[in-house]
């Protein structure tokens, strides 16, 4: 689990760079009257609960067969309620660049979708296999 939860690190920190590098050169050439200075605020929250969410789920002790699916909708449902309390706390200090904030967050959330959607899916895989070994292998030691 210590390979995959490295793997899943990896990719988050090539997802995060290469999104928010190309979204930036996105605006400043098709979007310039979008840009605002605090534009790195949303590369590193996502980051930041990328991080998180890979640590919780990587570190999961699966006994029952949903736990994985529930804990993961359970992070989807915070990190949506966090970055909606981080566009209320942006409109609050900065209400002229509300629009422009509010548009690449959503950007990045859908984008971001993707990502957590894969470690899901490999997660998920990675469960099966181990989980189907060691049953196979209890199975197998009962025998004896």
């Amino acid at each position: 689990m210590k390979k995959l939860k490295q793997k899943f690190i990896i990719l988050l920190t090539l997802f995060i760079v290469v999104l928010g590098f190309g979204g930036w050169l996105i605006l400043i050439h098709y979007f310039p009257s979008l840009i605002f200075k605090d534009y790195p605020i949303i590369p590193i929250f996502f980051f930041s609960v990328g991080l998180i969410s890979i640590h919780i789920l990587t570190s999961l002790n699966i006994d029952r067969p949903n736990k994985l699916l529930n804990t993961f909708m359970f992070i989807r449902g915070i990190k949506m309620l966090l970055a909606v309390i981080l566009t209320i706390i942006y409109w609050k200090l900065d209400r002229a660049e509300i629009r422009s904030f509010a548009i690449m967050l959503v950007a990045f959330y859908l984008c971001y979708l993707f990502l957590e959607t894969y470690i899901y899916i490999q997660l998920e895989t990675w469960n099966k296999k181990n989980l189907s070994s060691l049953n196979k292998q209890e199975g197998d030691d009962k025998k004896l």
